[in-house]
């Protein structure tokens, strides 16, 4: 079945976007540590006004299965797409359906003229990291702000 995206809606969707962004946190990283729920608010406030196209929730036959976090912004002089969250709930995940979201994130980055596109994937998120190369990017380099984590890149075509 095929996924339908929205713009996040700060208000019906808040509470989902919370739960979502801290399982995030214990996958990658184990726990919830360095998230803070209320620069969250700000900064997906902030965004959702500057990127509508970018900061979606991921519904399947009326249900909310996901969300998605992506904007452009300027790296190394350039301006590249930038996948800040893929997320989809544990039942639907390692089915394949995560390719809808690379689709989805690809045709909105060529939508805004940038051709390619990076993330940042904790190293311990084995599958996540797998899920990203199978969908052609590639590691970087390694990074370090609360975690280590790698920053992938893909040359859009």
């Amino acid at each position: 079945m095929a996924f339908s995206f929205r713009t996040i809606d700060v208000k019906s969707d808040l509470s989902t976007c919370i739960e979502f962004r801290k399982d995030s946190f214990r996958v990658s990283f184990g726990d919830e540590k360095g998230f803070n729920p209320n620069e969250y608010v700000e900064l997906l406030t902030e965004r959702i006004a500057r990127f509508p196209w970018g900061y979606v929730m991921v519904e399947e036959q009326g249900e909310t299965v996901g969300q998605m976090e992506i904007f452009t912004r300027e790296y190394e002089g350039r301006l590249v797409g930038f996948v800040s969250l893929y997320y989809l709930i544990p039942p639907i995940r390692g089915q394949g359906k995560g390719a809808q979201l690379t689709h989805y994130a690809e045709r909105r980055f060529r939508e805004q003229g940038v051709t390619e596109y990076h993330l940042r994937v904790s190293p311990a998120n084995v599958r996540a990291v797998r899920f990203y190369e199978k969908s052609g990017l590639i590691k970087l380099q390694e990074e370090r702000a609360d975690h280590t984590v790698w920053r992938m890149g893909k040359i859009l075509t």
